[in-house]
């Protein structure tokens, strides 16, 4: 597994990383009894990055590290984010909380489930422009960073594709790393915030499975978490993808290999998270490490095929956002 610095620090990620949230819910259609054992293979192929947050399964996600990696800890990096009160379900939901008194009590529960005494990367979960711009918050997380309680700190932006403001806001103020959606489909506004010499995280890299053949055809599951994206916008991105399958063929590979490809292809991005539910998902995404690497001119030639035929349901996700705003 080949590793990645983030920029301006000493901390190498394995440029495809595991993402918890898949393993400790169902709305990924995997198998939660197989968690551990998924962990666990991929420490031993040499994945090192292991994204959660407190809210993934109510504390599951980091107990579950904790529990698999407990003499691993210097063998493994973690993000995990804060920012969802789950303790004080509203309506049965989690609501945002960004008080620093909240702040201090979710990160040090963290640590609790977490079993350890620091996290290498500490995120703020889906905030909104004014708590990214919110200094109070910032010298908070700078704070624990001064005590060697985080190594970096950023922003997860989401919940959907959008908050480009949000992102080059992020950067400006001063937080180290940013996590998003950006894939094949969706590069906007990923590709903008790669300009910047950040840690870069990024998820969904599949665009809600239209990137991966073996799902094809995709059905709308309200148990799933691609339910909350338009079937339509689903079913049209599979047919305007479809062309690019004989182009990844030539290079020995299916799509979904292809799409984590061209995300990487860019040395900026630090790691790609896919959602992996099963052992099988790992080891196809695995096997990206062994296959070909991309030329400048397939790269140019993926990324011209996107603006093309992808730019409307890009247009389309980003206005997703407004719902949330």
């Amino acid at each position: 597994m080949n590793l990645r610095k983030i920029d301006h620090t000493n901390i190498e990620v394995s440029e495809i990383g595991i993402g918890v949230w898949s393993l400790v819910t169902d709305w990924w259609g995997g198998e939660i009894n197989k968690a551990e054992e998924i962990l666990r293979k991929a420490l031993e192929n040499g994945i090192n990055f292991f994204d959660t947050a407190d809210v993934y399964g109510e504390g599951l996600g980091e107990k579950i590290l904790a529990k698999v990696f407990n003499t691993k800890r210097d063998k493994i990096i973690i993000l995990t984010k804060i920012g969802y009160d789950f303790y004080n379900r509203v309506n049965n939901r989690a609501s945002q909380r960004f008080s620093i008194e909240y702040l201090d009590f979710a990160f040090k529960k963290s640590l609790e489930r977490l079993n350890t005494d620091y996290v290498d990367i500490l995120m703020i979960h889906n905030p909104k422009i004014h708590i990214i711009k919110n200094k109070e918050i910032l010298d908070f997380l700078q704070g624990l960073k001064k005590e060697g309680k985080v190594r970096l700190i950023g922003v997860a932006l989401g919940p959907t594709l959008g908050w480009g403001e949000e992102g080059i806001e992020a950067i400006k103020m001063g937080y180290e790393s940013l996590e998003y959606i950006y894939n094949l489909i969706e590069l906007k506004p990923g590709i903008d915030f790669l300009d910047y010499d950040i840690g870069h995280f990024v998820r969904v890299p599949h665009a809600s499975d239209a990137l991966i053949e073996d799902k094809w055809p995709i059905y709308n599951d309200p148990k799933l978490h691609r339910s909350l994206k338009d079937i339509n916008w689903i079913r049209r991105a599979v047919e305007l993808s479809k062309p690019l399958l004989s182009f990844a063929r030539k290079k020995g590979m299916k799509l979904s290999q292809l799409a984590l490809k061209f995300i990487l292809y860019n040395k900026r991005v630090s790691s790609v998270l896919p959602n992996i539910s099963s052992i099988n998902e790992l080891n196809e995404f695995l096997e990206v490490e062994k296959l070909p690497e991309l030329t400048e001119e397939e790269y140019k030639y993926l990324y011209e095929y996107s603006i093309n035929n992808f730019s409307e349901l890009n247009k389309e996700s980003i206005e997703e956002t407004k719902r949330y705003k």
